[in-house]
């Protein structure tokens, strides 16, 4: 149990939550998710963070607009290897585990298509690839990382 949450923190509700912050402290304040801030209340408590965090302004634009795209695709695959770790249905586990590939990439290209609103970017394709790639192969079992330290090698 103490191993599924470790792995729970580590490779979901970090990746979402830093993605988040992104958004949250150095997007625009005209998104859609600012208005549920202030219907909830949550206004000036954004707004202080926000000002907290201004030096972040200055950080490269793909850690600003495709990095929390990479982080929700890693999360999403992270939670699908945790939800079918074990399974022997393989056409199944493959589905479930290409999920976070199949939306990223495929919002994507979808935008590049004309069939999604926003911008076609590259650098968010790449990172939407890179992403479920990555939590495959930090979340393997044979990555020391993924290892407790009481375990054996």
């Amino acid at each position: 149990m103490k191993r599924k949450l470790f792995f729970f923190t580590v490779h979901i509700l970090v990746p979402l939550l830093a993605g988040g912050v992104v958004y949250v402290c150095w997007r625009d304040p005209n998104l859609l998710m600012f208005k549920w801030f202030g219907a909830l209340g949550l206004e000036r408590s954004i707004e202080s963070l926000r000002a907290g965090t201004a030096a972040g302004q200055g950080l490269p634009h793909w850690v600003l607009y495709s990095l929390p795209d990479g982080l929700w695709v890693y999360a999403l695959t992270a939670l699908m290897i945790l939800l079918w770790r074990g399974t022997k249905s393989l056409p199944a586990k493959a589905f479930w585990l290409s999920l976070g590939l199949l939306l990223g990439a495929g919002a994507e290209l979808g935008q590049l298509a004309g069939l999604l609103p926003g911008a076609f970017d590259r650098v968010d394709l790449i990172v939407c690839l890179i992403a479920p790639a990555a939590a495959l192969v930090l979340t393997s079992r044979r990555v020391p990382l993924n290892r407790s330290l009481n375990e054996a090698s």
